[in-house]
C-alpha cells in the first residue's frame, strides 16, 4: 500500500501583532511554489463590527449587499490586488451566510487566480477569530509571530497603521500576545508555531526550514531571496512603511528600543507589558519590583497620552502623504469605510 501523503491545502494564518516581521514573512512564504500571499485588505477588521448593520444575512439581498460592500473594499485596497473579486462567484461559493465565508470564498479566488495550492493570510487581526477559523478549517495552520513589543513600539511609529504613543502600543501588544499565548497552549503543535522574529533575523535559513517542516512544505531557495521578487520591488515602492521589504534580511533590526526610546518610555512598556515579556524570553531592563509599584499608576489613561497620541499620528499623516504612492488609495479606503458606517446605519436592512 502506497504511503505517499497528498500535499497539504489547508489555509496559513499569520497572527500577532503588525510591525512584527509579518511583511517579511509574507514575502517569504509567497516566494513558495505552493503558497499564495496577499496584501491583506484586513476584511474581518473592518467589517466585523458592521454585520449587524446589514440584517438576516439568509436573506439573499442582505448577503448581496455584504458581499458587495466587502468586495469595493478590497477593491479600494491601498496594496492593489491583481485581481478584482466576483461577486456573483462569492455568493455562489461561500460555505456560509456570514462574514468570514465571504472571506474565505475571496481568499480562494485569489488563490485560483495565483495558481498555487493553498493560502496564506497575513492579517494579524485574525488574532480575534481563530475560533471562527477553526469552525470552517479545522485543519488551518496558525504561525504566531513574536517580536520584542519595545521594538514594536519604535516600527510603529515610523508607520501609519498603527498605534504610535507607548502606552497604546504597550496595551495593544500585551493583549494580542495573550490571545497568542492561550491559542498555543489550547491547540496542538502541529496546528500553531510561534515564531520569534528575532530568530528569524539571526538565523533566516534555519527557521524557514523549520517553518516549512510546520507548514508540511519542502524548503525552496527562493524563500531566501524574497527580496528579488517582483512581490517585494511592488510592496518596497509603494509605502515608507513596507520600504525594508524590498530588501534582503535586516540582521542588526532588533534592540532599537535602546536607543530609540526614552527610558520613561521603555519603563512604560515594561510595566504594562512585562508579564508577556518575560513568558516570551525577553528580559526586562527595569527592577521588576518598581514595575510592579508603579503599574497601576501608570496603567490608567491619561490626556496627555491622547495628545501625544493625535500628534504623532497628525505627523505620520502628513509624512507619509507626501512620500506614499499609494496614499490616495488608502485616502480612499478610509472614507470609503466612513461611508459604509454610515449608510448602513442610516438604511439598515432587515
Amino acid at each position: 500500500m502506497s504511503t505517499h501523503r497528498q500535499p497539504d491545502s489547508s489555509p496559513i494564518f499569520i497572527i500577532g501583532t503588525e510591525r512584527s516581521g509579518t511583511n517579511l514573512l509574507r514575502l517569504m512564504l509567497n516566494a513558495h511554489s505552493a503558497i499564495a500571499v496577499p496584501h491583506p485588505p484586513h476584511i474581518m477588521k473592518f467589517f466585523a463590527p458592521l454585520v449587524p448593520l446589514y440584517g438576516d444575512l439568509t436573506r439573499d439581498r442582505n448577503f448581496r449587499t455584504l458581499i458587495g460592500d466587502v468586495c469595493t473594499m478590497v477593491e479600494l485596497h491601498p496594496y492593489p490586488w491583481e485581481i478584482s473579486p466576483d461577486r456573483e462567484r462569492v455568493f455562489r461559493e461561500a460555505r456560509g451566510r456570514d462574514l468570514i465565508s465571504v472571506y474565505f470564498a475571496i481568499y480562494d479566488q485569489y488563490l485560483a487566480w495565483s495558481g498555487k495550492r493553498r493560502w496564506c493570510c497575513k492579517s494579524t487581526f485574525m488574532i480575534d477569530h481563530v475560533g471562527e477559523i477553526l469552525s470552517h478549517h479545522p485543519s488551518a495552520r496558525f504561525i504566531f509571530m513574536v517580536r520584542d513589543g519595545r521594538d514594536v513600539a519604535v516600527s510603529a511609529r515610523e508607520s501609519i497603521f498603527n498605534h504610535f504613543h507607548v502606552y497604546y502600543s504597550a496595551l495593544r501588544w500585551q493583549r494580542e500576545q495573550r490571545l497568542g499565548l492561550e491559542w498555543r497552549a489550547r491547540l496542538p503543535g502541529e496546528q500553531i508555531m510561534l515564531l520569534k522574529y528575532e530568530e528569524l533575523l539571526a538565523a533566516p535559513e534555519e527557521t524557514v526550514r523549520r517553518l516549512c517542516t510546520f507548514l508540511g512544505e519542502e524548503f525552496e531557495p527562493q524563500m531566501l531571496e524574497y527580496h528579488r521578487s517582483r512581490e517585494a520591488q511592488k510592496s518596497g515602492s509603494l509605502s515608507i512603511s513596507w520600504e525594508n521589504t524590498s530588501r534582503p534580511v535586516m540582521r542588526e533590526n532588533r534592540e532599537k528600543f535602546r536607543t530609540r526610546l526614552t527610558r520613561s518610555e521603555i519603563f512604560l512598556f515594561e510595566a504594562i507589558a512585562m508579564g508577556e515579556l518575560r513568558q516570551l524570553g525577553y528580559e526586562l531592563t527595569e527592577p521588576e519590583a518598581e514595575l510592579v509599584s508603579r503599574r497601576e499608576e501608570l496603567l490608567r489613561p491619561r490626556l496627555s497620552y491622547r495628545i501625544a497620541e493625535l500628534l504623532m499620528s497628525l505627523r505620520a499623516e502628513a509624512r507619509h502623504l507626501l512620500k506614499d504612492r499609494n496614499s490616495l488609495l488608502r485616502v480612499k479606503k478610509i472614507l470609503y469605510m466612513k461611508y459604509l458606517r454610515a449608510l448602513r446605519r442610516v438604511v439598515p436592512h432587515s
